[in-house]
C-alpha cells in the first residue's frame, strides 16, 4: 500500500470584478459581476451578469464612473440577466444557482479582490446561501510588488549590488498604483471604454496575473512555432 497522499487537483481561479452603486456594503450593492473561470485543462470561460438593485442610496459618483445609466441592461420586471452572445433573464434563484456553480471552491483573483469578495458575500448572505469560494483572495497589485522585489533579490544575489532594491523602492515611492504596476508587468491598463466595466477589469486582472505567473511564449514555443514566428516577423518586416 502506498503511503503517498493523492495529489490535489489545482484550485480553480476566478478572475473577478464587480461594479457597484457605491463603496459601502451596508447601503450599496453590486449591479454588475464578471467572472473569468479558469479550470485545469479547460479553456477559460467568461461570465457576465447584471442585477437590478435599489438606487435609493447609490453614490452618484460611483454610478458616473461605472456608467450605470449608459450600460445597465436589465429589462423592466426582470431581476437579473446573463450577458453572452444573447441576453438571458434570470430570477434570483437562477442567479444564485449560476454563481454558486461558477465560484464553488475557486480562488478570487483581481485588483483589490477583497472589495469584490465583500459585495459578493453580501449577495450570498442576503439569499441565505453561504459563500463557498476560497477564503484567500489574490490581489494582482500585491503580486506585482512581490515580483519587483523578487527581481531585486535575484539581481542583488547575482551582481552583489543592493542598488536593485533601491530601484524597486523608487518605482513604488508614489504608492501601489495598479495601472503603473500593470505597465511595469508589461500589460497596458484597460482602455477608457473597458475601464470600470466588470468584464474589462476582469480581463485586465487575468492578463496581469498571467504576465507574472507564466513564461513568455518565446521560451515555451516549440521549434516549429519559433520558426513560424520568425517567418511572420520577416514577412511583416518585408511588407513595410
Amino acid at each position: 500500500m502506498s503511503t503517498d497522499s493523492p495529489a490535489k487537483a489545482p484550485r480553480p481561479l476566478a478572475f473577478i470584478d464587480t461594479e457597484t452603486t457605491g463603496l459601502d456594503t451596508r447601503k450599496h450593492d453590486a449591479w454588475e459581476i464578471a467572472v473569468i473561470l479558469r479550470r485545469p485543462g479547460v479553456t477559460d470561460r467568461e461570465y457576465l451578469f447584471q442585477i437590478r438593485t435599489s438606487l435609493h442610496d447609490a453614490d452618484p459618483k460611483a454610478l458616473e464612473i461605472n456608467r450605470h445609466s449608459e450600460r445597465f441592461a436589465v429589462p423592466a420586471g426582470e431581476f437579473a440577466i446573463e450577458i453572452s452572445d444573447e441576453v438571458t433573464p434570470l430570477t434570483e434563484a437562477d442567479l444564485m444557482h449560476d454563481l454558486m456553480a461558477i465560484l464553488d471552491g475557486a480562488m478570487l483573483v483581481g485588483s483589490n479582490p477583497a472589495f469584490d469578495d465583500r459585495f459578493l458575500s453580501k449577495i450570498f448572505h442576503e439569499a441565505g446561501v453561504a459563500p463557498r469560494w476560497h477564503y484567500r483572495t489574490v490581489d494582482i497589485a500585491t503580486m506585482a510588488v512581490g515580483h519587483l522585489y523578487g527581481q531585486a533579490y535575484t539581481l542583488t544575489k547575482q551582481q552583489c549590488d543592493a542598488e536593485f532594491y533601491a530601484r524597486a523602492d523608487k518605482l513604488l515611492e508614489g504608492g501601489w498604483k495598479s495601472y503603473e504596476l500593470s505597465r511595469l508587468m508589461g500589460i497596458e491598463p484597460p482602455t477608457a471604454a473597458a475601464a470600470h466595466t466588470a468584464l474589462g477589469d476582469a480581463r485586465w486582472a487575468r492578463d496581469v496575473y498571467d504576465a507574472i505567473t507564466k513564461a513568455d511564449y518565446f521560451y515555451t514555443a516549440t521549434d516549429s512555432e519559433l520558426s513560424a514566428m520568425a517567418s511572420q516577423a520577416l514577412s511583416n518586416g518585408g511588407s513595410k
